[in-house]
């Protein structure tokens, strides 16, 4: 991928093979696969509306695709009429039609004269009327407070009413939740993941492209430029992001904040910010993502409902076509013209102080060490999205089937406990200090309270813990888990169990070594997985192990 006929070809075939889900109306998009939080009509709206993240930049560029234009001029001319069968449906509290209403606004915003002058005066009055009841519900204190933000710009800027004081005051809330250092949490929750770069920076990139006058956008641009030098340290060198926290079905969005970034960054960064784009799309593009008939899936590395949030619906996986947002750009801009250029980073460590993480580059691979998440645990498969000890891009996390046995619990990357046949594993911190090679947390399980002391080495790190318990238990000290298949070899020599797969090495050095057969499934890269442990019988009192663990390309 260079120029910019290849992206849009690119984007046109992600795209393409959903023509024929449309409904008859082309107000709803009808895939096969799993429920969500909400209903089937909110679902059918979701996979409508989300591929306008890509299409939108696709016209704003200049580029037209008249079927993909007529489907949706008559798909908002019915799913906003509350006489048509296939209506959207009236909105309520914290409502998914929300999110979905923000590519909506994004196209009113960008491109009016595709999708907004050629409806009725009738379609006009509805949609607008439709989308004002983003202003009569109460929203969850998060990214969401932009959907409003999004929908109120675009009707001002169309004339239609609006309401001027949330769009305001919710203004006033997203830079409440700006904390420094280029970074936002989302919202409420108080978390630092992905949110920070495809959904909060994101969206202010775009707010303040589009509204360069407004007062709060003389900030954005320096904001992102802080952002930029840490967020280039969560992808690795051949272009896989490390994957840590929710919403990873979104896959290539993880560069989305970079694709957002090209329309106010400075030229000399373009060759940098095309090979980090190139170079994640490409690596989603080569596993199984796409179904039989060319659907993008909902999964990470293939298709897998295990690793899901309760928000995951079939056609959710398509809010990553905000990473094309660069397909806004003219035609003739130098980003097109430029050759991607290698990610050069020196291999060692980097505190990222504001979201109290560490992060670890190994022959150009990335680990992210985490305290371990505070707060809201609803969603799904919160504590391993959030708390275990690493994170990995050339060894992606799995996600627990079930905590009644350790292999069904998958927990690489945690010390796990097994008492009275019950799995437990690290659940947020009570307190964690990081310095610039080394993180400290204190966390406990009933009847255990553990201090782990992590000292990074040049291959990984050293893991030491304090247990004091009042009950017996086994403990696991896990490595990385390995992609299982017929190259995968494993060898104890030396108190040291060594697991290859192709070029991947993951090891630990310790006492009562052994290997863990995960549930398949439970790895979000791949279906089967081989897992490197080290094994200890906890007795009541105090107990201290101690293990090193290393893991690189060969």
């Amino acid at each position: 991928m260079n120029t910019v006929i290849e992206y849009r070809q690119l984007l046109l075939s992600l795209l393409e093979p959903l023509k024929p889900y449309y409904s008859a109306s082309k107000a709803r998009v009808k895939l096969d696969g799993g429920g969500a939080t909400y209903s089937q009509d909110v679902i059918e709206l979701e996979a409508f509306a989300r591929p306008l993240w890509g299409l939108v930049p696709f016209w704003i560029g200049g580029e037209r695709d008249v079927e993909f234009e007529k489907i949706y001029i008559e798909g908002l001319t019915n799913g906003s009429d509350r006489t048509s069968p296939d209506y959207w449906g009236d909105c309520s509290d914290s409502d998914q039609r929300f999110v979905e209403m923000a590519p909506i606004a994004f196209a009113l915003l960008t491109c009016p004269e595709i999708i907004w002058e050629p409806l009725s005066e009738k379609a006009k009055d509805n949609l607008s009327s439709w989308l004002y009841q983003i202003n009569d519900h109460k929203l969850p204190k998060c990214n969401w407070y932009f959907f409003r933000i999004f929908v109120n710009a675009a009707l001002k800027k169309l004339s239609r009413k609006y309401c001027k004081d949330n769009l305001y005051s919710d203004m006033i809330f997203i830079q409440s939740c700006y904390k420094g250092k280029g970074w936002y949490v989302d919202g409420v929750s108080g978390r630092y993941d992905y949110y920070s770069a495809f959904a909060m920076q994101f969206y202010s990139i775009i707010y303040a492209s589009i509204f360069p006058e407004d007062s709060f956008s003389h900030r954005i641009k320096n904001r992102a430029d802080e952002f930029y030098k840490d967020f280039i340290l969560f992808f690795s060198k051949s272009g896989e992001a490390v994957p840590y926290g929710r919403s990873q079905i979104y896959r290539f969005a993880q560069v989305a904040f970079f694709s957002a970034y090209l329309w106010i960054a400075d030229k000399k960064e373009y060759p940098i910010i095309k090979g980090i784009i190139n170079r994640n799309i490409r690596y989603f593009l080569s596993n199984d993502i796409l179904t039989h008939d060319g659907i993008m899936s909902v999964g990470y590395c293939y298709p897998n409902l295990r690793m899901t949030e309760k928000y995951n619906a079939p056609g959710s996986p398509y809010w990553s076509l905000k990473a094309f947002a660069f397909l806004a750009l003219p035609a003739n801009h130098e980003f097109f013209k430029c050759e991607e250029a290698p990610l050069e980073i020196e291999d060692g460590s980097y505190y990222i102080q504001q979201p109290s993480f560490l992060i670890q580059r190994i022959k150009g691979d990335v680990t992210l060490y985490s305290p371990g998440m505070l707060g809201m645990r609803s969603l799904g498969h919160f504590t391993d999205k959030y708390d275990k000890f690493i994170y990995s891009s050339l060894f992606p996390f799995s996600v627990s089937q079930c905590n009644e046995g350790v292999e069904e619990s998958a927990p690489d990357g945690m010390l796990a406990f097994v008492c009275d046949n019950y799995v437990y594993v690290r659940r947020g911190s009570k307190s964690y200090s990081i310095t610039s090679d080394s993180i400290t947390s204190e966390w406990s399980i009933p009847g255990i309270e553990i201090k782990t002391e992590i000292k990074l080495t040049k291959l990984g790190h050293i893991r030491r813990h304090e247990i004091r318990s009042k009950v017996k238990a086994t403990a696991y000290d896990c490595g990385l888990a390995v992609n299982y298949d017929y190259s995968t070899k494993w060898e104890e020599k030396d108190s040291v169990l060594t697991v290859t797969c192709n070029d991947r090495c993951s090891k630990v050095k310790g006492e009562h070594l052994t290997i863990l057969k995960p549930a398949p499934n439970s790895n979000i890269a791949h279906r089967r997985t081989v897992l490197p442990t080290a094994v200890y019988e906890i007795k009541e009192g105090i107990t201290v192990i101690e293990d090193e663990f290393e893991w690189y390309r060969i």
